[in-house]
């Protein structure tokens, strides 16, 4: 044993200590330590052949409803601005994301909504920009004013809150 630990030392010169090394190597222990305990669950679950395909198939459809809801809003041309305008002001270090920010849908006037919000994601940090609601199949589009704790069409939002004067003053 002390012949190998020998040999790693000289085959590999100490290095000054990172904080960044250190996160890393941390992030990746958290994600292998994840992937092994998901695999130990799925492969001791006990198996219900019935419920399976029916809840996977329920997972797919909410997964790629979720993803329609998303595209729909990233096509508003306020968020293209606004992500266009982030990249260009920090000069490609923060992203404009958009994530689902409550995991249950929300009604209004009996219709249910994903809760997203568009955010600014930089290396320290998500700032929020705006929050929004959108329906499942993206046709619909609501503003989450936070502020006034009021729900906004696009139009009124647009026209009382100017959101594409944002880029222009930031």
């Amino acid at each position: 044993m002390a012949a190998i630990i020998h040999l790693m030392q000289t085959a590999m010169p100490p290095r000054a200590s990172s904080s960044k090394t250190a996160i890393i190597a941390g992030i990746l222990a958290g994600l292998l330590a994840a992937a092994l305990g998901a695999t130990y669950v799925y492969q001791h679950a006990p198996s219900a052949p019935q419920e399976r395909p029916a809840a996977a198939s329920a997972g797919k459809t909410e997964a790629r409803q979720e993803e329609q809801a998303v595209t729909a809003l990233m096509a508003l041309p306020e968020l293209k601005a606004w992500a266009a305008h982030i990249e260009k002001a920090s000069s490609g270090r923060a992203h404009g994301a958009v994530m689902l920010t409550a995991p249950e849908p929300r009604l209004v006037e009996g219709q249910s909504y994903y809760q997203l919000s568009f955010f600014e994601n930089t290396p320290e940090a998500a700032h929020r920009w705006e929050s929004f609601l959108v329906t499942p199949d993206g046709k619909h589009i609501l503003v989450d004013d936070t502020a006034s704790d009021e729900v906004l069409s696009l139009e009124r939002w647009r026209k009382e809150s100017a959101p594409m004067d944002r880029v222009a003053t930031q």
